[in-house]
């Protein structure tokens, strides 16, 4: 189930790929989306942003042509959590192991299609195990509970705002 506070903002020079774009976020549960045609435009929301974005999906050929490199301006920003970059150029998303997906940035060899989407919104809007109840050595220490009741674990879902 997408996470549909996840606050997305997409850069491209090229409204029909602004629009493909949004609309398959949208078909996604995504619909707190941003589109933006220049680099300028970009910038001023990113630093304006009271809350950062979880997600910038960017065309690296956007900031390139500002003399920026996109991929260095979302690393060194904080208020871009993830970046999906792409070159106006099939691609494939490359797996991202659990314990380096606090910051994930990709960069692909063109636009994304709904699969590459697909794969890279798995990786940053996965459901994370919080904590998990410990169960007891011994006999249930809790009057009128039996045993069973205590070692169930507890699984709890939440995201990082």
């Amino acid at each position: 189930m997408p996470n549909k506070s996840l606050r997305i903002l997409i850069a491209d020079e090229h409204p029909m790929q602004l629009m493909q774009m949004e609309k398959m976020l949208n078909g996604m549960g995504y619909y707190r989306v941003a589109p933006v045609q220049s680099f300028e435009d970009l910038q001023h929301l990113v630093h304006n942003a009271l809350l950062p974005f979880d997600l910038l999906i960017g065309n690296i050929d956007l900031a390139s042509h500002a003399g920026v490199d996109l991929e260095r301006f979302c690393r060194v920003n904080s208020q871009v959590r993830h970046a999906l970059l792409y070159e106006s150029q099939h691609l494939k998303v490359p797996s991202v192991p659990a314990a380096q997906r606090q910051a994930v940035s990709i960069s692909l060899p063109r636009v994304p299609d709904d699969e590459a989407l697909h794969a890279f919104m798995a990786i940053i809007d996965a459901p994370r195990l919080v904590g998990q109840m410990p169960s007891p050595a011994g006999p249930s220490s809790v009057p009128g509970h039996p045993r069973h009741w205590l070692n169930q674990g507890h699984t709890v879902f939440s995201r990082q705002s």
